[in-house]
């Protein structure tokens, strides 16, 4: 045995380090000096037995009643402790529960909220277009019913249809034409009053004539119109006038303008 080895078993480290008080740099020593040496390693394991022995030498066994009492109070605070976790568990998930369908409420009333703004938006939108396109439309009428280029003519209904009264308006430069309805007089619901205009001696069917908001109704223009033609056909209109119940004409001529409305 090296004087080294000696000198480190005849100090207390050894001990101290079985009793676990001392430094962190002492304990280095004490484990380098045990890795190292055999016989400080068979020294070590010696006083570990020594140890332990004495320990179970003056030991003192626990009462059966002290360990079945323990045993019985940690049941019991085991039994109160999971109630208590159980209730704390479902409340917090009642709560969370509750908080996410305030949650989803809030969003569905939000998502309600921005599709009626959007819809609102949208017929805003859609009644400024209309709106515009009616302007439009007026602005229109009003330039051909007011220009010098526009013919005149008044429309009167014959012995059938006596109280008929409408102003048709002819603008052959910007190819338009309206007829304005004063008076109009009724006929049952499976009847209707159908326009025709004569085009190189045959009548072309127009549009159906009836009362409207401001009674003037634009119908589509026929190029070498020669006169305007209403008849009384079945509902829906015809493809064919039946003259026999041509109810009012007007012929497209100087004799027939209204020359003081020009």
């Amino acid at each position: 045995m090296s004087d080294r080895v000696s000198q480190f078993l005849g100090g207390d480290l050894l001990e101290s380090y079985l009793m676990g008080t001392t430094s962190p740099i002492e304990s280095q020593e004490v484990e380098y000096y045990i890795d190292k040496y055999p016989e400080v390693q068979k020294v070590y394991k010696e006083l570990q037995e020594n140890l332990e022995n004495y320990a179970i030498s003056y030991a003192v066994q626990t009462p059966k009643e002290l360990r079945t009492k323990v045993l019985k109070q940690t049941e019991t605070t085991r039994r109160r402790v999971v109630p208590l976790l159980s209730i704390a568990a479902c409340t917090i998930a009642v709560v969370f529960g509750v908080v996410a369908f305030l949650i989803y409420k809030q969003n569905q009333v939000l998502l309600e909220d921005r599709q009626f703004t959007s819809n609102l938006l949208e017929n805003l939108n859609n009644d400024i277009v209309s709106n515009r396109e009616m302007l439009q439309s007026v602005e229109e009428q009003f330039m051909i019913l007011n220009n010098t280029a526009t013919q005149k003519y008044i429309l009167t209904g014959n012995s059938v249809g006596r109280k008929l009264e409408a102003v048709a308006y002819v603008n052959q430069l910007e190819k338009k034409s309206y007829v304005h309805v004063a008076s109009l007089p009724e006929l049952p619901d499976e009847q209707v009053y159908q326009m025709w205009a004569q085009v190189d001696g045959k009548l072309v069917p127009l549009d159906i004539l009836k009362l409207t908001k401001d009674n003037l109704v634009e119908i589509p223009y026929e190029e070498r119109m020669a006169s305007l033609n209403v008849t009384i056909e079945p509902k829906g209109g015809s493809k064919e006038a039946t003259i026999s119940k041509e109810v009012a004409t007007i012929n497209f001529n100087k004799e027939n303008e209204l020359q003081d409305q020009q």
